[in-house]
């Protein structure tokens, strides 16, 4: 890069010989004091593209006029700062200082402001009015002076003890990504969130705490939420997002901690003029990927191969001829034979995104106000659905006094979801075949699959067909927040603060089914039965509602004496939770266009309503103490009682205590001659939470159902039953969290490191014990039985520096977590349903998310089965079938068999399931990366995972099930003329047989879902803060960013799934990715 232009005659410019390089690496030695400083030198002394170090003269060339602004930079000791950048405000005209400290900064107006800036420094403003300038830098504390929000209020970062990382408005805004909780995915470490296609995302802290939910505690403004809300906030309503992780910061919230706090900041007011900021964007989403499935003809070829497999007595074309299949290939018979890509005809695979949103903000002495209104629009591929999204805030805050600052928030989300008539299945792209005619030549909806009548599933399953059902449904949801609240200050240092919250949910949905006629069959005209609606027209309605109503009270007092610091807090809570739930629906419409339910059948048993009201308390009692001796050493105790109603009264209250220590080593007198060592802590906390989220409202109470008959002299007479027998022994699940950690600043804070390990144990965790039925109970009791241990490292790293014009920052951040069950009470060996062949299993000493399943070694050879050297699992293998293992000792092979013994020793059994994965990562890591050149900024963050799999269903694995469509994956099968051994799939059998052999559950169903993706990526423009003042705009920034446009993946075997997916049906939702232009301006 040419730092200055090369205009003058070599006379008038300024010469670096090279004999002067010893005095100036002299310099170098002594103050540079990171690699970036380094960088800055051998730039200068290599300026130009001609420009080398063996060259004799390096030069710095500066245009010499009338108007040249010279000057000198320095820091406090008088030392000369290198490479400093000197810039007039409002221009893009500037340098950057020499290897002493010097600049010329040409074509300058006589009363422009001049910007010195310089990473660790604080930015000086000097007003120019034509004399020579000496600017001394002053350090910036800005990095050690950072506060960070914690619970009930703020800490010093570097005086913190526990564990608490944040996120900032910065990272999180300009992202195509609307959901909140998605767009963190991967910026903290030991903070997993689960971003699934279809799916809510889902987030854990340091692993699965238990059997149940883990999820984390959510705090916004002080007022308890949930992740629904905090995920549909508009990120530029947020200020900061803090991650409360170990026993220290979350502590003061009790049980409902146990799993970490997210803690959320919204934009306050400040004294300045009011300004109005607007953020908008336009974008196209697209799927990551699609299913990729066979065509036509290649379906009918493989389906000849896997008849043929079953069946060799049969031929090699038992579904198609060479010349059907020609027919499918060459389209001449569309009506019988035709090529149908499911996802072509129905999904539209570019759609519409656009998010705006409006701010004002300002303030005086007395009053200062944030508020905002935002809008999203998301579009869906799958043609007539769409979303839309509603956001306002507004912070007020206002000085009665001195003493007494009132403060009001208010904060409302409304979601609309509208389907304006019937939606296809995504899975059924698989499972109704490309053989499949979509809709014959005449109008008439497909009724001929690969020239002979259809199937019923395939012709009611047509995704084509399902488009024009006269389906339709709206929701809302509404999420609202009202906040009030004061801080009084009646004594120095003593703040009492008062809080009253009311959060509401109400969902509102109404959803009609239509009927379908008969489709007419497409040789004969006949309606063909089974294809009609059986059931009649339907309409129903849902409302759910649910509210809080919190109060807090809390007390501050700060005293400082000498070098001891003391800070006191003690607070109560007040909660109380409603739930309701409506329900109704009706049949029988006279017509598709009515929309009043009251227009539909009475009430009867076969169109049942419902309702249901739930309702739960909390009275809480928190403190705590912070001890600071000279900011060196640091003392932290909290504790906090929690009494709930959802427990019997003798198990009512909970107490969680913690208390964590930190050492800043960095401020003993010993270090202070380690003067690139900015910030050095140790730190360790020790501290037991509790969590109820696991247990039901009223699960201490003996419930009784009104559900059943008894029988007197052969006559029903409705009664009631015990459902639910009284457990007054339940109790708080609890955890013991231990973290040490470290945190580094060095190099001028230009290099941050922080890091920490934790073990984590749950105890107390709810599991159901089996009650014989003969008892009547129809639930099983959970009693406090199990215990989890989670151990990890997490570490994260940061370097930031500026090299004149030129800043950059770049951040990466690690976590491992090991999650083992510890005790399941006898209950060991859990197995559990995760769909139709997916089978988990809870084990002592494995981890949740276990697969369960065989394990295989690959297909078996003809030459292994000719010499017997196989087992049997319900019938003998055939060459190029799964090698199952067996885990039991002492199963045999066929051919080891003696004479007259049983098969069953040379067989496969359930018994022989064991452990075949996990879809736990072993590692989780985020990588973020900003750079800044003058006006232009790119930033860029990519977050995977690695040591995980994903496990999918039938259709997705086994070519043909159902008549199912293979996919490209399957190519890649073993076959008589390529007999690979460890082929990814097995030999085909296709029909209607359902040969069972290849289709137990084992690690073959298993895929490796590790992955590396660029989450989001954005180039930003800044437009001259002088040509914008023109057009009465503060500032105006363009950008370009696009969300998922890269991944790179573990698996190289089906290739067609997103690596996000989750374990079952992966087919059933899309992920998405995006490209998005936005501006962002403000007056």
């Amino acid at each position: 890069m040419v730092l200055y232009p090369n205009k003058l005659p070599e006379s008038e410019r300024v010469c670096f010989g090279i004999c002067n390089l010893n005095r100036k690496f002299t310099i170098m030695e002594k103050h540079f004091k990171s690699m970036g400083a380094m960088w800055i030198a051998l730039g200068i002394l290599s300026v130009g593209g001609t420009t080398a170090l063996a060259a004799d003269a390096v030069h710095l060339q500066i245009n010499q006029q009338a108007s040249v602004c010279k000057g000198t930079v320095k820091d406090a000791t008088g030392e000369p700062v290198i490479g400093a950048s000197v810039m007039v405000e409002g221009t893009t005209n500037g340098v950057i200082t020499d290897l002493d400290g010097n600049f010329s900064l040409p074509n300058v107006q006589k009363g422009a402001t001049i910007a010195i800036s310089y990473i660790g420094y604080g930015t000086q403003h000097v007003k120019w009015e034509g004399h020579a300038l000496t600017v001394t830098m002053k350090e910036d504390t800005e990095l050690l002076d950072e506060v960070v929000v914690v619970g009930y209020g703020t800490q010093k970062k570097v005086n913190l003890t526990g564990s608490v990382a944040s996120v900032s408005t910065d990272e999180i805004k300009d992202r195509v990504q609307s959901n909140v909780l998605s767009a963190v995915q991967g910026t903290v470490p030991g903070v997993t969130v689960i971003s699934r296609p279809g799916s809510t995302p889902s987030i854990n802290f340091r692993g699965r705490g238990n059997l149940g939910t883990s999820e984390p505690l959510y705090v916004i403004d002080g007022a308890i939420a949930d992740a629904t809300f905090f995920s549909n906030l508009d990120p530029n309503s947020i200020e900061s997002i803090s991650f409360l992780k170990d026993a220290a910061s979350s502590s003061i919230y009790g049980s409902r901690a146990a799993y970490g706090v997210v803690l959320v900041t919204t934009k306050q007011g400040k004294k300045e003029k009011m300004n109005v900021s607007y953020s908008g964007m336009v974008g196209v989403k697209m799927p990551t990927y699609l299913p990729d499935v066979l065509d036509s003809w290649d379906y009918a070829s493989l389906l000849n191969e896997a008849k043929y497999n079953e069946d060799p007595a049969g031929g090699k074309h038992q579904a198609y001829s060479n010349e059907e299949i020609q027919w499918f290939r060459d389209g001449s018979k569309p009506d019988y034979y035709p090529n149908t890509n499911w996802a072509d005809l129905v999904l539209d695979k570019h759609v519409l995104t656009t998010q705006h949103s409006l701010n004002f903000s300002g303030g005086s002495d007395k009053v200062r106000f944030f508020s905002s209104a935002g809008y999203l629009y998301n579009d869906d591929f799958m043609p007539g659905v769409s979303n839309d999204r509603y956001n306002l805030d507004l912070n007020v805050q206002a000085d009665i006094t001195k003493w007494l600052t009132l403060k009001s928030g208010v904060k409302y989300i409304r979601n609309q979801s509208d389907t304006k008539h019937g939606t296809a299945w995504i899975a059924n792209f698989v499972m109704v075949p490309s053989i499949m005619v979509a809709q014959q030549s005449n109008g008439e909806w497909g009724s001929i699959a690969g020239g002979k009548q259809a199937t019923q599933t395939f012709m009611n399953n047509n995704p084509l067909r399902a488009l024009s059902d006269p389906n339709w449904s709206k929701s809302t949801t509404e999420n609202s927040m009202y906040s009030l609240g004061f801080d009084l200050k009646p004594l120095k240092g003593l703040t009492v603060s008062g809080q009253m919250d009311y959060k509401r949910y109400e969902y509102k949905s109404k959803s009609y089914t239509g009927n379908r006629s008969a489709i007419n069959d497409f040789t004969t005209g006949e309606p063909i039965p089974g294809t009609e609606s059986t059931s009649p027209n339907s309409m129903a309605m849902h409302w759910i509602s649910n509210s809080t109503m919190l109060t807090t009270l809390t007390a501050k007092y700060d005293m400082n004496f000498g070098k001891h610091a003391i800070n006191l807090l003690a607070g109560t809570s007040y909660e109380h939770y409603n739930y309701e739930r409506l329900y109704s629906k009706r049949t029988d419409f006279v017509s598709d266009g009515l929309e009043d339910i009251e227009q539909g059948n009475e009430v009867s048993k076969e169109t049942p309503g419902g309702s249901s009201i739930m309702e739960s308390k909390m009275l809480s009692y928190f403190g705590r103490v912070n001890y600071s001796w000279n900011d060196r050493y640091l003392l932290e105790v909290n504790v906090r009682a929690d009494g709930s109603s959802r427990f019997y009264k003798d198990n009512r209250w909970g107490i969680f205590p913690s208390v964590s220590a930190g050492w800043r080593i960095s401020e003993e007198s010993f270090m202070k001659p380690v003067t690139w060592i900015n910030n050095l802590k140790l730190r360790a906390s020790y501290g037991t939470l509790g969590n109820i989220n696991n247990v039901g409202y009223y699960d201490y109470f003996r419930l009784m159902s009104s559900g059943s008959n008894y029988n007197f002299s052969d006559t029903a007479v409705k009664g009631v039953v015990e459902a639910q027998i009284p457990n007054t022994s339940l109790g708080w699940e609890t955890v013991a969290l231990t973290d040490i950690g470290l945190d580094l600043d060095v190099l001028d804070n230009k290099l941050s490191i922080s890091a920490d390990y934790y073990i984590k144990n749950t105890s107390d965790i709810l599991l159901g014990y089996n009650v014989p039925r003969e008892t009547g109970i129809w639930s099983n009791p959970s009693l406090n039985l199990g215990k989890v241990r989670n151990k990890g490292f997490e570490m994260s790293v940061t370097h930031r520096n500026q090299i004149g014009d030129f800043s950059y920052s770049i951040s990466a951040n690690i976590a491992t977590n090991h999650n083992e069950i510890t005790d399941l009470a006898g209950s060991d060996n859990m197995i559990q349903n995760a769909g139709d062949n997916i089978r988990w299993i809870l084990k002592e000493g494995e981890s949740i998310g276990s697969f369960y399943g065989l394990k295989t070694d690959g297909l078996y050879t003809q030459e292994e089965i000719d010499a017997g050297r196989y087992y049997i699992y319900g019938r003998a293998p055939q060459a190029g079938d799964i090698k199952y293992v067996p885990q039991r000792e002492g199963v045999k092979y066929v051919c080891d068999l003696a004479k007259g013994e049983s098969t069953a020793n040379a067989s496969i059994t359930d018994d022989d399931r064991t452990i075949i994965g996990k879809d736990v990562p072993d590692f989780t890591y985020g990588i973020n990366l900003s750079l800044q050149w003058k006006n232009w900024e790119l930033s860029a963050f990519g977050q995977g995972v690695s040591g995980t799999s994903v496990g999918f269903e039938s259709e997705q694995v086994f070519a043909f099930m159902l008549n199912s469509n293979p996919r490209k994956y399957h190519l890649q099968r073993w076959t008589e003329e390529n007999p690979n051994a460890h082929a990814p799939v097995p030999r085909l059998y296709g029909g209607t047989s359902m040969d069972e052999y290849n289709k137990h559950f084992s690690d073959n169903q298993l895929f490796d879902s590790d992955y590396f993706r660029i989450k989001t990526m954005s180039l930003g423009y800044m437009v001259p803060k002088n040509v914008v003042s023109k057009w009465g705009i503060s500032s105006l920034k363009l950008f370009l960013t696009g969300e998922n446009l890269f991944t790179l993946r573990a698996d190289k075997i089906m290739k067609d799934f997103d690596p996000e997916s989750s374990t079952g049906r992966g087919i059933s939702a899309l992920g998405t990715k995006s490209i998005a232009f936005g501006v962002n301006l403000s007056f």
